[in-house]
């Protein structure tokens, strides 16, 4: 069963479901109507932060809430994820789909893209990562995690989400700051409960990806996430990069208008005229 709610300044409706997946559910948010395109959200987020993009035509957009995050009741894994989307690929009867990412889900989406080829039928990354192919800077990690998680199990959530919010990667523009908040407030920081390394990929895993795939990144983001857009574009076989001027590692909140333009050109042209 779905239950339909109102989202966004315009009063998007957003139905909620609910799937099943190992050791919990997914919530699950769709709007529109169309070929089934799945959004994966980053660290610290849940589906609210893809509200921007509900201007998207021609695609059903289902916006999970990954497991560890928003509303969702499965314990978290990054391992687990790639099944994740297939289970909800699944539930809405999607023999296949597109995957958008960001940040830590453009992860996930490549992750499932390199595992099942053969059901993502185009790929978007928004600020991804690539560890062990990119190098990250050798002076210091982009994220201290372990710093971030200490705090997390000392009870001090209220102390690690403050420093996260003066962090680079969390500044938007100011017609993201209230969105960007009301994410934040809710997130309890369960994932940083349990061990985790971040997904792991190799140089051959990006040049065997089949389906097209467009790497975004905002000009103002890291110099790291820049270079990984820039290598994804250029050894993916049918892959292509997109520097946002004027937006940050959250570009598509920053640039939504931009991001947009780039998304439903990409869909049109690599996924809903094969429809």
């Amino acid at each position: 069963m779905a239950s339909r709610q109102f989202e966004g300044s315009g009063g998007v409706s957003a139905e909620s479901y609910w799937v099943q997946v190992a050791g919990g559910q997914l919530h699950v948010r769709t709007a529109g109507v169309g070929p089934l395109v799945i959004f994966l959200h980053g660290w610290t987020l849940d589906w609210r932060i893809w509200l921007p993009q509900m201007a998207l035509l021609g695609v059903r957009m289902v916006m999970p809430d990954r497991r560890g995050f928003g509303q969702s009741t499965a314990p978290p894994s990054l391992a687990f994820e790639r099944d994740d989307v297939l289970e909800i690929a699944d539930h809405f009867g999607a023999d296949d789909f597109s995957l958008v990412g960001l940040s830590q889900g453009a992860a996930v989406a490549l992750d499932t893209a390199r595992h099942y080829p053969e059901r993502v039928r185009a790929l978007s990354l928004i600020g991804a990562p690539l560890h062990h192919v990119v190098h990250e800077p050798a002076d210091a990690p982009e994220i201290d995690r372990a710093a971030f998680a200490q705090l997390v199990r000392a009870g001090k959530l209220s102390d690690m989400l403050a420093q996260w919010q003066t962090h680079t990667l969390t500044q938007v523009a100011p017609t993201g700051v209230e969105l960007l908040q009301d994410i934040l407030a809710d997130y309890d920081g369960r994932d940083q409960l349990v061990d985790q390394n971040p997904l792991a990929f190799t140089t051959q895993d990006i040049a065997s990806l089949p389906m097209p795939v467009l790497a975004i990144a905002g000009a103002q983001d890291s110099d790291w996430r820049k270079q990984v857009a820039h290598y994804i574009g250029s050894h993916v076989p049918h892959g292509q990069t997109e520097i946002i001027a004027d937006a940050g590692h959250l570009a598509n909140v920053d640039q939504a208008g931009s991001v947009n333009w780039l998304l439903q050109n990409f869909l049109n042209t690599h996924f809903l005229k094969e429809v």
